[in-house]
C-alpha cells in the first residue's frame, strides 16, 4: 500500500502508481512484497529492489523463471527486465509528486531508447522506525494541491431488529 494511504488514508492517482511499481517488481521478481516469514530481519521487496539497484545487481534478484539462459538475445531480455524494475522503483519513490503518471509509467515501460531518470528512495528505507521521511504536500498546502485525493473512512452500524 502507497505511504500516505497507510499514514493518512488518502487515495490518490499516485497511490494506483505506487501500487503499479509494486507489482512490476513482483512481476520480474517472482516474490510478493511482504517480509520472509522466516526471518524478522528481512527486506521488503522494494527495499530489496533498491537496494540492489543501488549496488548494481539487479539481476540477482530476477525471477529465475525468466530463464534468461534460453534466450538468444539475453542481453537485449536483461535490459529489458532492469527497465521494469527502474519503473517499478519510479512508481514507487515515497514523495508522490515525485512518481510518474500511470501513462508517464507505460511509456517509460514501452519507450526503451529514452533515459529514465534516477529514483528516489522508497519509503520506509529506515525500516526500523517505519517513519515517512516527507511531509505530505497536499494535507500542508491543499490549495496548491495537484492531484484530487479522497479520505478513505469506515463506519460501523448494528442492526437490531
Amino acid at each position: 500500500m502507497a505511504p500516505e494511504y497507510l499514514a493518512h488514508g488518502l487515495l490518490t492517482e499516485k497511490a494506483d502508481v505506487y501500487s503499479f511499481g509494486v507489482l512490476l517488481l513482483e512481476i520480474v521478481t517472482g516474490t510478493q512484497n511482504n517480509r520472509n516469514k522466516n526471518s524478522e530481519l528481512s527486506d521488503s521487496l522494494i527495499i530489496a529492489a533498491w537496494k540492489h539497484f543501488r549496488e548494481g545487481t539487479t539481476d540477482e534478484i530476477f525471477d529465475s523463471n525468466l530463464m534468461l539462459q534460453n534466450y538468444n538475445n539475453r542481453k537485449s531480455i536483461k535490459n529489458d527486465i532492469l527497465r521494469v524494475v527502474h519503473v517499478g522503483l519510479l512508481c514507487t519513490q515515497e514523495l508522490p509528486s515525485l512518481r510518474p503518471a500511470m501513462s508517464t509509467a507505460l511509456e517509460m515501460l514501452s519507450k526503451k531508447d529514452e533515459n529514465l531518470p534516477a529514483p528516489t528512495n522508497p519509503p520506509f528505507v529506515d525500516e526500523k522506525n517505519m517513519e515517512l521521511n516527507y511531509i505530505f504536500e497536499d494535507i500542508l498546502h491543499p490549495l496548491n494541491a495537484t492531484s484530487s485525493f479522497s479520505i478513505a473512512s469506515m463506519s460501523h452500524s448494528d442492526f437490531c431488529p
